[in-house]
This record gives structure tokens, C-alpha cells and sequence, in this order.
């Protein structure tokens, strides 16, 4: 029995010693290194190196849901709409022997409905903003940006856009791609949506130089459709169609809210083709960008800037229009060629610190003046209507960056605009903005007249005509090429419970002033308007990350 256990335990001894040394000749198999991601805390928090690379990146974005309700100003107005948001941003960053190079890309996708206001830049986004007032300078919807679907259901509005809002590289004081214009100074920073001055995201190429202690200059040269508005013009009809004799033709029924004037209208005969009618093609050809220069500060009691446009303006040209043309052609196009026009625009804001009251509270001031160029004092009304066009109700201030009169003669529309904005924090969670604007345009005398009249003469031919103050006389049943003014005043109240989460209500009234009475496109016949106002209101629910 001894014998047999010294015999088996032997026996598995040498089994394990000759198995431990076979697997002592297999090869090994290591574990592969783990690449971990590394914090890149050199730009901030949120930085993370992309592995195998120098590069950092901080990926963020944005979840936001807008209730809104408007005081409709017509039947047919949605009062109550809803908006959802997400974006999503990517900022890159990698220092080299040359400066910072920095991309950085901004996506929003929106689905909204209904009722709605929002800022100039908000019309421009590819939403399908029925055209009138210089949402779509080439006529249809606006696709700037990104893409978009439309569709009416009983009357509502209901749209889904994908917008490239930001889209641009930084090296050194180079910049390059989709920005905020180098113009733009409040550009809404306080406010929810919509307010008197400059707000708009473009194309850019510039440079910026850096003097040291805050003080800085920068050159752009910026997409100029993003600034343009409408050309609208003014000129005689045939046959008297537009100017009926008494109130119960039905021409009057036809066409009392077009006349004196309509776009793109029959001019009279021309001289280069004897018996030829000509018209003129209003829309602008994309032929010069606009240039943009900026001084700026930027210092622990605030921020302070002084910006100047150059933003010139081409338009198509005009088209012959006769039986007797050579060969016969029943139109020319080009026929005169084109009218032009150089606008420009200058713009002072300052924002001053004040944590003295409480930190985190600050003071916005601007002022901004244009000739030819509404966006960059006003960057669009923010109610319901015309996402650039600044009507509503009654009122119709139309966007107009400039009007050729019945001579062929480009006339640019002048308008000045003002605007403050103060934010309070009565906790550290707890925030109030306090805002109002101003803004005035003129197009001129020339554009009320009955065409082919002198500048401000009379209109006798014009039906329920007024005199002004200047002897002047205007037919009060056309709501086009209306001087006038709009003014707002708003606020909001945000609560952040926690970082990056805001829950806040925003309340706007908002007016227009015209210079004139008109017909009142709401009411109609033999209603007359001068003036409306609105309330407009929104809650707004955002997470940011």
C-alpha cells in the first residue's frame, strides 16, 4: 500500500514538472497599453487631448424648448407657438510656433411652429419666412445656412432647419469662415430674441491686430447678402389700372393696397427703342463683399467698440419690353444696365461693469446710423410678419434698403437707431434684463408721389389723397414706402437652479409709428392706420453643456 502511494505521488510529480516546463517555452502575451484620454486644462475646463494627438477639444451643446404666446394683430394670426433647439458645438485647439489655431463649428437644428419672434439673424437661417421686406433678397425662402422643410396646416407654419450658426478657424489674428460680424457690438446679448440693433452671423475673412492692454483693430471683408434687404421701386402704369377714379372700380378692389407704387413696374417709353416700355430688375447682383473695420477695448471696467461698413449695392439691370424690338424680341434683358450705389454704416457701443451693485450686473449703451443698409442698425422686428421686414398688424414698415424712383434714380433709405440694456443678478441665481430700442428709415419724399412727378409734388391723380404740412399730397391707401419709426421695450426674468440650466419668461411691447395714414391691411376699406402696437411674450426652458 506504501509502495503503490510513493508510486502515484511520484508519477504526478514528474507530470507537473514536465508540464511547468513546456509552458515555461510558450510565448507570452502582453496586455496592450490603454491610451487614456488626457485633461488639457491649458484653455479652461472641458478641454481634453484627442488621443495621438496635441490637439484640445471640448465638445458642448445646447437642449432649449420656447413656448411663446403674441398678441395676434389678424384673424389669421397663430397667437401661441412652440420652438425646440439642440445644437451642438466643437472647439478645437492647438498651440503652434505661429499663435493659437483654434477651429470651431456651431450646429443648431430647430423645429418650430406657429406663432414666433425672433432676431434678424433668426430670419436668415433657412427658415421659411414668407418673402416680403428683404427676408429673401432673390425672392422665395431663405435657405442660407443649412437646409429646411415647410409646410402649412390650417394656417400654421410649421418648419425644421439645419443652420451652420458658427463655422470658422482662428490663427493668430487671422479668422476665417462663418462668424458673428465683425460689426455687431450687443448683437442680443441679454435678450431672449429680436431687438433694435445689429445682429448677424455671416461669412468673413479678417484680421485682427492686438495693441496690448485690451486695445485691438480689426479689417474684415463680410458676405454681403447677408445684409440685404429689398430694392424696391416706383414708376408709372398703363392705362390708369392702378390709379382708379372713384372708390367703387374694380381696380380700386384690385389693387388699392399696391398703389402709388409695386415692385419692379412698367416704366415709361424709353428713348432707346422708340415705342419699347422698360422695367427694371430689382434684384442685386453679388458682385462686391462688404467691408467691415472695428476699433475695440476690452478692459476690467467693461468693453467699448467703434465699427464702420462699406456695403455697396448693384442691382440687376432693367429689361425692354415691345413688340418693335430688333427681330422682333419680345424682351431685352440688361437694356440699361445696372444702378449702383455705394451704402455704409457706423456703430459706438459701450458696456460697463457694474459689481458694485451686484456681481455679474452690466450696462448696455449703442447707437448705429446706415445709409443703404437697414441690418446694421436694426437686425429685424421681432414679432410676427416679416422676419426683416419690421411689420405687424396695421403698421408696414417695410425693409427697404433702397428705392429707384420713377426716373431710374437709386435712392438710399437712411435709418439710425438706438438701443440700451441693463441685467441685474438679485441672487447669484436669479437674473433680470431690462431692455428698449429706437429705430427711424426715410426713404424719401419721391417714393410717395404718383410716379413721374417731381420729388414731393402733388399726386392728383392719386385717390383719397391727404396734404401734408410741406403741401405735398399722398394717397393714404398705400402702405409701401412708408417712413416711419419702431420702438420696443422689454424684459426678462431667468432662474438658474443650477449651472448652465435657465427657466425664464421674456415680456416685449413693441410699436410702430408711420409718417403717414394708410390703409389698414387688417381691416380693410375705409379703415385707415398710422400706428399699432403688440405684446409679444415667451418662456423659455434650456440646458447647456
Amino acid at each position: 500500500m506504501k509502495l503503490g502511494k510513493s508510486l502515484l505521488l511520484g508519477s504526478a510529480a514528474g507530470f507537473i514538472a514536465v508540464t511547468g516546463a513546456q509552458a515555461a517555452d510558450l510565448p507570452t502575451r502582453k496586455a496592450a497599453p490603454v491610451d487614456y484620454v488626457r485633461i488639457c486644462s491649458v484653455y479652461g475646463p472641458g478641454f481634453f487631448y484627442i488621443p495621438g494627438t496635441d490637439t484640445c477639444l471640448k465638445i458642448g451643446g445646447k437642449a432649449e424648448l420656447d413656448l411663446e404666446w403674441d398678441e395676434p394683430r389678424a384673424h389669421a394670426d397663430a397667437p401661441f407657438g412652440v420652438n425646440a433647439l439642440g445644437r451642438v458645438n466643437l472647439d478645437a485647439r492647438t498651440a503652434t510656433d505661429w499663435g493659437l489655431l483654434r477651429t470651431f463649428v456651431q450646429l443648431d437644428i430647430r423645429r418650430r411652429d406657429g406663432a414666433w419672434y425672433g432676431s434678424g439673424t433668426s430670419a436668415r437661417q433657412g427658415f421659411a419666412v414668407a418673402y416680403g421686406g428683404g427676408v429673401n433678397p432673390n425672392g422665395g425662402f431663405p435657405s442660407y445656412g443649412g437646409v429646411n422643410s415647410y409646410s402649412t396646416s390650417g394656417g400654421l407654419m410649421l418648419e425644421s432647419s439645419v443652420n451652420v450658426d458658427k463655422a470658422f478657424i482662428q490663427w493668430g489674428g487671422l479668422t476665417a469662415g462663418r462668424v458673428q460680424s465683425f460689426f455687431d457690438f450687443y448683437a442680443d446679448n441679454d435678450n431672449y430674441h429680436g431687438m433694435g440693433d445689429s445682429d448677424t452671423t455671416t461669412q468673413a475673412l479678417a484680421y485682427t491686430y492686438t495693441f496690448g492692454n485690451g486695445f485691438s483693430a480689426t479689417l474684415a471683408i463680410e458676405d454681403g447678402i447677408e445684409r440685404r434687404n429689398v430694392i424696391a421701386s416706383v414708376g408709372p402704369v398703363a392705362g390708369g389700372a392702378i390709379f382708379p377714379t372713384d372708390f367703387g372700380s374694380a381696380a380700386f378692389t384690385n389693387y388699392a393696397i399696391t398703389f402709388p407704387g409695386f415692385i419692379n413696374p412698367i416704366f415709361a417709353a424709353n428713348t432707346a427703342f422708340p415705342g419699347a416700355f422698360s422695367s427694371w430688375d430689382t434684384g442685386q447682383r453679388q458682385n462686391t463683399p462688404d467691408v467691415v473695420g472695428a476699433l475695440r477695448v476690452d478692459q476690467g471696467w467693461g468693453s467699448a467698440q467703434l465699427s464702420g461698413a462699406w456695403h455697396h449695392i448693384s442691382t440687376q439691370g432693367s429689361v425692354i419690353t415691345a413688340s418693335t424690338l430688333p427681330s422682333g424680341a419680345g424682351s431685352v434683358n440688361g437694356g440699361f444696365g445696372s444702378r449702383t450705389a455705394n451704402g455704409w454704416a457706423v456703430q459706438g457701443g459701450v458696456k460697463i461693469n457694474l459689481p458694485m451693485i451686484a456681481p455679474g450686473d452690466d450696462l448696455w449703451l449703442e447707437a448705429g446710423y446706415s445709409k443703404g443698409g437697414l441690418t446694421f442698425v436694426n437686425g429685424g422686428y421681432p414679432g410676427q410678419g416679416s422676419g426683416a421686414g419690421y411689420n405687424f398688424g396695421a403698421s408696414t414698415l417695410e425693409g427697404y434698403d433702397g428705392i429707384l424712383d420713377a426716373t431710374g434714380r437709386l435712392k438710399l433709405t437712411t435709418a439710425w437707431s438706438v438701443m440700451a440694456d441693463y441685467l441685474h443678478y438679485w441672487t447669484p441665481t436669479i437674473r433680470q434684463a431690462v431692455f428698449g430700442s429706437y429705430f427711424r428709415d426715410s426713404f424719401g419724399n419721391n417714393v410717395r408721389s404718383q410716379a413721374g412727378f417731381a420729388e414731393g409734388a402733388a399726386c392728383p391723380g392719386c385717390i383719397g389723397t391727404i396734404t401734408t404740412a410741406t403741401g405735398a399730397r399722398f394717397n393714404p391707401f398705400s402702405p409701401f414706402y412708408m417712413d416711419g419709426s419702431q420702438w420696443q421695450v422689454g424684459t426678462n426674468l431667468t432662474w438658474s437652479p443650477v449651472k448652465n440650466l435657465d427657466i425664464g419668461v421674456e415680456v416685449i411691447y413693441v410699436g410702430n409709428d408711420d409718417k403717414h395714414k394708410h390703409y389698414d391691411p387688417n381691416r380693410g376699406y375705409p379703415f385707415i392706420a398710422s400706428s399699432d402696437q403688440q405684446w409679444l411674450s415667451r418662456l423659455k426652458i434650456s440646458r447647456a453643456f
